[in-house]
């Protein structure tokens, strides 16, 4: 199957579910994700924030800031297709509608922060396979990310169960997670 049916596939898969299936699934990852080691360790973590079909992470944020975990949020660099990374302290405050309709740190009083500073980094994708590769929207933001990562940084693919398959193609510039949650 190439990457442009699998990305229709899976997406039709998520758009099918409903908002309790998400929320119920997103609680159930959540849970899974705040016994890690590595969250427990993190002081700065890079969450996404969820598309209304992805696994939800508002909510994860929120328990983030509660437990005093410093959280950065990528923004959409338009000139270079890469994400610049901005903390957050409320995200109902400082988010607002970016790029492709994906809420982001708002413009004013924005606080970069480094790739090198992060202890754990959240991931969506369309899907993951059991090996950590992500089929994502195909614009490579991830991919460009994960790239500037110091190798000793955590990466967490956050996915409902649907979403893990044995196998998917992968291109040299794909880079993968090292670890995949799910329902």
């Amino acid at each position: 199957m190439t990457k442009g049916e699998l990305r229709r596939l899976t997406m039709r898969r998520l758009k099918e579910q409903t908002e309790e299936e998400r929320a119920r699934k997103s609680r159930l990852i959540w849970r899974k994700l705040a016994r890690l080691t590595a969250f427990r360790r993190a002081a700065w973590i890079c969450s996404y924030v969820a598309l209304p079909y992805e696994v939800q992470t508002w909510h994860m944020i929120e328990k983030m800031l509660e437990a005093g975990k410093r959280v950065a949020v990528p923004s959409v660099v338009q000139r270079s297709l890469d994400l610049a990374l901005y903390e957050i302290k409320e995200p109902s405050a400082d988010l607002a509608p970016g790029a492709f309709g994906v809420l982001e740190p708002a413009a004013a009083g924005r606080k970069t922060v480094k790739a090198s500073q992060l202890d754990l980094v959240l991931v969506p994708a369309l899907a993951f396979d059991k090996q950590g590769h992500r089929l994502g929207h195909g614009k490579g933001y991830y991919d460009r990310l994960l790239s500037q990562l110091p190798d000793t940084v955590p990466t967490v693919g956050l996915a409902y169960d649907f979403q893990l398959l044995d196998r998917l193609p992968v291109e040299p510039h794909d880079h993968a997670v090292r670890r995949v949650l799910t329902n």
